[in-house]
Formats: C-alpha cells, structure tokens, sequence
C-alpha cells in the first residue's frame, strides 16, 4: 500500500486490489483471526496422517470391504475439513477471495459459499462431534502395526531380531559380553530396546549369534536414518532388498511359512515365502508388502527400497534384453548377471 500523505479525507491510494481489500479488511478487524502460530489445518492434517497410515496398513492387513471404505469415508470428511481450514488459515494470513479462489480452482463466488467464516465453523463443530470415531478409525486401521514413526519401528525391530538371534545361540548375557569385549549390562540393555547400538557392535552381536550381520543392516540404517545411496546395480540392490526381507524375518522370530500364509491367505504360499527368503525371485509389490505386514511390519517403510529394486530391475533389462549382455566385456562383472530364476516384478 502507497502511505497516505497529508489531507483529512484525502483517498488513500492502493498499489493494487488487493491491496486495498487487505487494509479494508485491517480496519475493520477482520485480520488476524487465527495465530500465526498455532493454524488451525496443522492438526486436521496430523489425524489425515494418521487416518491415512491406517487405511494403508488395513489394506496391507486384508481388512473387510466394509471396514476398508469405512475408512475411507473418515478420510474424504477429513480432507474436506482440512480444505475448509486451510482456507480459513490464508484468509486468516490476509489472502482474498481471488487467491483462494485460484488454489482452489473455482470461482470466486463458490470459494466464498464454501469456506466463509460461518461455514468453517459449524463444519469445525460438526468435526469436534465426531473427533472420537476419527480416533477409532485410525486406531482400528492401525491395529496390525506400530504407529509410531520408522526410526523408532525399526529400532523395536532390530532389538526383536537381535533377541531372537541370542536365543537361538543359547548363549548367556555374560558369555556375550565377554566374546563381545561389551559389559553385560549395555548387552543387555541393546537386547531390550533401550539402546541403539553402532553398525560395529550390531555386526560384532550378530557373528557371535551364529547370524548374518546383513540381514540386519536395513534395520540398523533406518534405526539411525541412515540413508544409502541409489541406482547400485541390479544384483547389489537386490541383495539389499533380501537382506530387508531377511531382517523383518528375523524380527518376527522366524515364523514358520505356513503360519503367514494363514495371515494372508490367497497373496502368500510356502512356496513364494520360500523363495522371497532365497532371492530366487524379484517379488512384486503386493507379495513384498504382504509378506511385510504378515510379519507384524509396516509395508510402507520397505515401499522405497522394493522401488529402487525395482528400478534397478527395469534398467538392467533394457541393457540386457532377454538376460544377456550386449556390452562388450559386460559380462566379465558379477553385477551384470541376475541371480539365476530372476523374474520381473509385476
């Protein structure tokens, strides 16, 4: 806004509109209606997390039709309470009609029936009457996985697969320490969850288990947020998509195959459980995640490796067509030959 000069009465001048509307909107009270630090869309968009995480893991867990879309109805109301208040949050930040009727893609007068303050708030109120069954929904969604965020999943994990390991040893928490160079207490407490141990001490652990130190390593890297980089070659990343499924195994205490095919009946058969865990073949999305969340895990934190596998996969077969190398000296390096019995994921 150009500042007003001297003159009472004088029309005061606006660079543009909505300028204008903005200051007009200034005198007379109608800024700042919400903080600026507390908007009122940030936590409409916590529970659309929420809700959306369980309708994901109820679909991963072969939760009924009905169930399914009952879910699905809570998170449409949601997205359009989140819209409402989003709205609400940017009027209340100084934007016009115009703006919100731009990001939203319609006309002026619908943004204007939709979301103004009135509707906002009795949608808010209607919200607040049902914030118990949003709750229920995304716990009931969520009852087949852990909600917390995926370093603190996977820390859970590794602990479980660690434990299992020293079971299986049949060796004590001294004997450990004392193979280990750790004291009893620190082994102890890494069995339990209540500390995370370095790559050096989880591999030390695992030698000493009688066990593979790479089936562990995708645990350990999401325990710490440790990321890898991408595009290895296809065999390398296949090896450390195993290694993951491995490790959620592992975690779950090596159930046998039939017991997860009762969990998913139709997806998963001793036979493909065997092979996912042999890495005979590439798995295709719906049978990794299938097999994921039968062993109590979260689907969605394997999603991006079994993508980068996937990936991985499609470029080798476009410089490998029908499985044989056309480059020349290619085939001299062990990363460019699939594992024998390799198939595309579909």
């Amino acid at each position: 806004m150009f500042e007003q000069t001297t003159g009472r009465g004088r029309r005061r001048e606006y660079c543009t509109v909505e300028c204008r509307r903005h200051a007009q909107r200034e005198r007379e009270g109608r800024l700042s209606q919400q903080p600026s630090h507390s908007p009122l869309g940030r936590p409409l968009a916590e529970d659309l997390q929420a809700l959306a995480a369980g309708l994901l893991t109820a679909e991963y867990g072969g939760l009924g039709l009905e169930k399914l879309l009952r879910l699905a109805r809570e998170l449409a109301k949601e997205v359009e309470c989140y819209t409402a208040a989003a709205v609400h949050d940017a009027r209340a930040a100084g934007s016009g009609w115009e703006k919100v009727a731009r990001a939203a893609q319609v006309s002026v007068p619908t943004a204007r029936l939709r979301w103004n303050e009135k509707q906002v708030v009795r949608m808010m109120h209607r919200r607040a009457a049902r914030q118990p069954l949003i709750g229920v929904a995304a716990a009931e969604g969520q009852n087949s996985g852990d909600p917390e965020q995926p370093a603190v999943r996977a820390s859970q994990r590794l602990a479980s697969a660690l434990s299992h390991l020293h079971r299986a040893s049949g060796l004590t928490i001294r004997e450990v320490a004392e193979r280990t160079g750790l004291s009893a207490s620190y082994v102890s407490r890494i069995l339990s969850g209540e500390r995370m141990p370095s790559w050096s001490v989880t591999a030390s652990l695992a030698r000493v288990f009688d066990g593979e130190a790479d089936h562990l390593s995708a645990l350990w890297a999401s325990t710490h947020e440790v990321t890898h980089p991408t595009r290895h070659p296809f065999p390398r990343q296949l090896a450390r998509l195993q290694d993951a499924l491995r490790g959620q195994y592992l975690a779950a205490a090596r159930p046998d195959p039939s017991h997860l095919c009762r969990i998913r009946p139709g997806v998963l058969t001793p036979e493909i459980v065997e092979d996912l865990l042999s890495g005979e073949e590439v798995p295709d999305w719906d049978t990794t995640g299938a097999f994921v969340s039968a062993l109590g895990g979260w689907p969605a934190d394997i999603r991006p490796l079994w993508e980068e596998t996937h990936y991985a996969f499609l470029m080798w077969l476009q410089s490998a067509p029908g499985g044989t190398r056309t480059e020349t000296g290619a085939g001299n390096d062990e990363d460019d030959n699939p594992p024998t019995g390799c198939s595309p994921p579909r």
